[in-house]
């Protein structure tokens, strides 16, 4: 029997079906939707019950509706997730505003900043929707590897917000034995260490290219911890998020994981592919790569010096000697 509550979810990528399934399974009845370029995750979990694209076979719920009307999937809605990458957001919200009735839940699954702006999604989002739902939008993020979650393994990440209504249904329709969502106030935490985790995971994947020992490794995750946290500060969060669920615990998940399509593409750069060759090989969106522009006008904007950010900046944009930087990078520990 389906659950009363509605929930939406936009993007049918990985994370997008796995964040479904969870819902779905639960439940409750979830519209997913994907932008209209690429149709073919609905047209597949449509014929097949299973989106062959983004999480090759793994059974979806049959509570999962594949939209591809975007007025269509937001009808009737209690809650809606944004689930696209970061620099889509602010196209996607101007399009979605006019089908979200006040009462409705905002969540931010996409764990970026605007590239353009540098502002937060929940920034974003709250800019464009009507006064009445800004103290509805929430943040989701933590150690979530998608295929992991989706088949049902123990997985556990901040909800960020300020309503605690709003919290509650969210941990309603997620929560079960698989999953826990543990409340915070640090919105700006949450998000920026959610964001940022990609892009030291690329340099994780730099260093497994370069064959580099799991002392190494755990050596730069404390800088990237340490670089991470004075941003934080700096921007009004709390600095300890870092030591949580969306900070080190995402950064240890994203970072060493294998299948991670950040370190993986790290991994690929480290092995002399371009950055092209190598996002092509990854074959989705790395959003850590666009990360790193953020991440370096951030340091500039709050004067920050942050040696390893800028190490896996020059790897990927100014194609950088990555030995030598590496190196350099060690030298100066």
């Amino acid at each position: 029997m389906t659950k009363k509550i509605s929930v939406a979810v936009l993007g049918a990528g990985n994370m997008g079906t796995a964040l479904a399934q969870v819902v779905g399974k639960n439940g409750y009845s979830v519209n997913l939707w994907n932008h209209e370029a690429d149709q073919e995750p609905l047209k597949q979990i449509a014929e097949f019950g299973e989106n062959k694209k983004y999480l090759i076979g793994i059974k979806l719920s049959k509570n999962i509706k594949p939209m591809e009307d975007l007025s269509g999937a937001l009808g009737g809605i209690n809650v809606v997730i944004f689930c696209v990458p970061s620099n889509f957001m602010a196209a996607l919200i101007e399009r979605a505003v006019k089908f979200l009735p006040c009462g409705t839940v905002c969540v931010d699954a996409s764990k970026g900043l605007d590239e353009k702006s540098l502002f937060l999604v929940p920034d974003i989002i709250a800019k464009k929707i009507p006064a009445c739902l800004h103290k509805s939008v929430l943040s989701i993020s933590g150690p979530a590897i998608a295929r992991d979650m989706a088949e049902g393994k123990f997985t556990a990440m901040n909800v960020a917000g300020k309503d605690v209504k709003a919290i509650k249904l969210v941990q309603q329709i997620f929560e079960n034995d698989h999953l826990r969502l543990v409340p915070t106030g640090d919105v700006i935490g949450v998000e920026l260490a959610g964001s940022f985790k990609n892009v030291y995971a690329i340099a994780m994947g730099i260093c497994d290219g370069l064959e580099m020992p799991m002392n190494t490794k755990a050596a730069l995750l404390v800088v990237a911890l340490k670089e991470i946290g004075m941003l934080i500060k700096k921007m009004g969060g709390q600095a300890e998020t870092v030591y949580g669920l969306a900070g080190l615990g995402d950064l240890v998940a994203t970072g060493l994981c294998a299948i991670s399509r950040n370190r993986r593409f790290g991994e690929f750069l480290a092995q002399g592919l371009s950055r092209e060759e190598a996002g092509k090989k990854v074959g989705q969106i790395v959003e850590g790569a666009n990360a790193t522009k953020v991440l370096m006008a951030l340091a500039k904007k709050y004067k920050l010096k942050m040696p390893f950010a800028n190490f896996v900046y020059n790897t990927v944009w100014n194609k950088t000697d990555i030995k030598q930087g590496m190196k350099a990078l060690l030298k100066s520990f």
